[in-house]
């Protein structure tokens, strides 16, 4: 293009050579200067009034095309193999925990109250067969319980009396105990089941499993890869060994079902209905999973895991 204009130029010069060579010189200066320009993308004009904010320009690796540049440090050069198993256990022993609570005007009276209630409950639990050995009242707390005592138009706190609260925790082995148990302790005035814990009493053993289990898939995902892919890979070190043991209160989830109208168009003060919640027991899901032993049957068990990661060359 420079020739072209240079061209031009000598044939519409009729100056004298002085003039004519100190004319081609600017336009040459500013013709480089033009090109210099074009070199640089000028997107003013184009761009929006985006460009009073900060640049955006993206340098990530994915964008240079260098994509080591945005894995970890330490990544690169190594791979991992992974393994996700799950194992489903009946649990050897259950503990029922059952909580109490008397008040009365008197720390005493609180006190006595509190453990007839208790020895009423214990005596009809040793009929059911258990052993006294597998029975523990767990003291709790005793507080002062203040109310008011209205005095005109003025309410004044005082102290209105005592309140011990205890629990009774019951260890067996056979689930139908429970219902048992639970008649007992309605018998004796006592509604508040706490919670029931499921016992393993050797999470050794199942642990032990759960990593046999794990390194045979590891063996396994290593020689399906060289086999299918041609990939050769040397362990170095485990780098996650995560175990993991879940029981049956941890997995349940609450839930309301109902449908209901809309009042609001009416103007009209809305007074609701209590609507029931309820729970259900939600295991973990199978498929999350590389292997599972002893599949789950329809009564909660215990759920323990392992998340096994070894790494490779």
């Amino acid at each position: 293009m420079i020739l072209v204009i240079r061209s031009g130029l000598a044939r519409r010069s009729r100056a004298p050579a002085h003039m004519a060579e100190r004319f081609n010189m600017k336009q040459t200066w500013f013709l480089i200067l033009v090109i210099l320009l074009g070199a640089f993308p000028l997107g003013a004009q184009e761009a929006g009034n985006i460009v009073y904010g900060n640049s955006r320009a993206r340098s990530t690796g994915v964008v240079t095309g260098d994509l080591f540049a945005v894995e970890p440090k330490g990544s690169v050069a190594v791979s991992f193999v992974e393994a996700n198993v799950l194992l489903n256990l009946n649990a050897d022993q259950y503990q029922a925990v059952f909580a109490l609570a008397q008040e009365g005007p008197t720390l005493a009276e609180s006190n006595e109250k509190i453990a007839a209630q208790a020895s009423e409950f214990v005596a009809a639990i040793e009929e059911l067969g258990i052993k006294h050995t597998d029975i523990f009242v767990d003291f709790i707390s005793q507080n002062r319980v203040y109310d008011y005592a209205v005095e005109g138009n003025v309410a004044r706190e005082k102290l209105s009396g005592f309140e011990v609260k205890k629990n009774i925790i019951v260890r067996y082995q056979d689930r139908a105990v429970l219902e048992k148990l639970l008649s007992a302790a309605a018998k004796s005035a006592i509604f508040d089941l706490v919670k029931v814990d499921y016992v393993v009493s050797d999470l050794a053993a199942a642990r032990a499993r759960l990593l046999e289990e794990a390194s045979k898939i590891i063996r396994q995902k290593e020689a399906s890869y060289k086999r299918l892919f041609g990939v050769a890979l040397r362990p170095v070190s485990v780098y996650q060994e995560k175990y993991n043991a879940l029981v049956p209160a941890d997995l349940y989830k609450s839930y309301v079902a109902y449908e209901s109208g809309s009042a609001d168009n009416y103007n009209l003060r809305v007074v609701g209905k209590r609507k029931t919640s309820t729970f259900y027991y939600n295991p973990l899901d199978p498929a999350a999973f590389d292997a599972v032993i002893n599949p789950a049957g329809v009564e909660p068990m215990v759920q323990c895991t392992l998340y096994l990661k070894v790494k490779y060359r």
